[in-house]
Order: C-alpha cells, then sequence, then structure tokens
C-alpha cells in the first residue's frame, strides 16, 4: 500500500484553521488585561470603574482554568455551576469558509466568525455608569472592531443580540465579529 502523503507543514501552520487555539489565547489575554474590562469582571459592586486597577496577577486569574476568580472562558459556557453573583466573557469561533461573494470563489481568503458572549448576573448589571454589560460590550467593541492586533485578519462587527440564560438570571449580549484572512 503506497503511503499517504502528509499536508504541506508550512501550509498547515500557517492556515487560518491551524491558528484558532493561538488566536483565542491572545483574545483571552486582550479581554483580561484591559482595565476597564477587568474591574467589570473582579468587582461585583455599582462602583465597579471607580474601584482600583487589578494587578496583573489579579487580571491573569481572571483567565487562568485553575482559578476560583475566572472570568473569561475560551467557550461558550462555564463548566461549574455559578452559586455567586458574577459576570462572564467566553467565546467561540464558528464558520471558516472559503470566501464566496456573489458566485465567485475564493480561495486565498476564509471569512469565519468569533463570538463573544457576555453575561452579566441581573442582581449585578446596574452600575453608576448605566449597565455593567452594555460597558463590558463596549469595551469589546473598541478593543476589537477593525483591528488586525490578534494574529488573525480584520475583525469587522458581524452582528449583535440580547443573550439571556440560566431562566434570565443572566443576561448580556452575544457580540458576533467577521473575521476576514488569508487562507
Amino acid at each position: 500500500m503506497p503511503a499517504t502523503k502528509l499536508p504541506d507543514k508550512e501550509h498547515y501552520n500557517t492556515s487560518s484553521i491551524a491558528m484558532i487555539g493561538e488566536w483565542k489565547q491572545r483574545v483571552l489575554e486582550a479581554v483580561a488585561m484591559d482595565d476597564e474590562i477587568s474591574k467589570l469582571l473582579w468587582y461585583n459592586s455599582s462602583d465597579a470603574l471607580s474601584r482600583p486597577s487589578l494587578t496583573e496577577e489579579q487580571k491573569v486569574e481572571l483567565v487562568d482554568s485553575n482559578s476560583n476568580k475566572r472570568r473569561v472562558f475560551p467557550t461558550r459556557y462555564t463548566k461549574n455551576v455559578v452559586m455567586d453573583q458574577q459576570s462572564f466573557i467566553g467565546m467561540g469561533i464558528a464558520g471558516f469558509a472559503p470566501q464566496e461573494v456573489h458566485y465567485q470563489y475564493s480561495d486565498t481568503y476564509v471569512i469565519g466568525y468569533l463570538y463573544f458572549y457576555i453575561l452579566v448576573d441581573n442582581e449585578i448589571m446596574d452600575i453608576d455608569e448605566g449597565q455593567r454589560q452594555d460597558k463590558l460590550l463596549e469595551r469589546i467593541y473598541d478593543i476589537f472592531s477593525d483591528s488586525r492586533n490578534y494574529g488573525m485578519g480584520e475583525l469587522r462587527i458581524g452582528g449583535l443580540s440580547e443573550l439571556w440564560e440560566q431562566n434570565n438570571k443572566f443576561g448580556g449580549y452575544q457580540l458576533m465579529m467577521r473575521v476576514y484572512d488569508f487562507k
């Protein structure tokens, strides 16, 4: 039986699909290291934005899978049942495919979607500056919209919808960003 030829390693290592794990890590770090987002996730009080900035170690705890202060997830859902009032940001990646517009197919570009799931316990939604989930959405949009800084192609707004979970205990948004990248 003839040996199966393995894919070209250089192509494999630079393809969009092979980079998803690295992209997610960069995005998670950008979210957790942002001063405004980290305060909104760490402090449950209405004065969260006027509280002291988190240390770098505290910001790392927001993404650390072994931390009980973890609030930023590489998936949509947390793996544990939430018993106290918290805010979360999850993410997902889907729909990566070659670009196809008006029946023209491009083998050079791919389009995919990066989702942000912003969920806030309804007991801590109100903050001095408005609504916690609105401020989180605004900041995530500011950081990522029209950006090329995370190893993936250009990010553009793709859609926004409200998101409610666990019998409306948590509310917020699902923000979809379109990713335009080279294959």
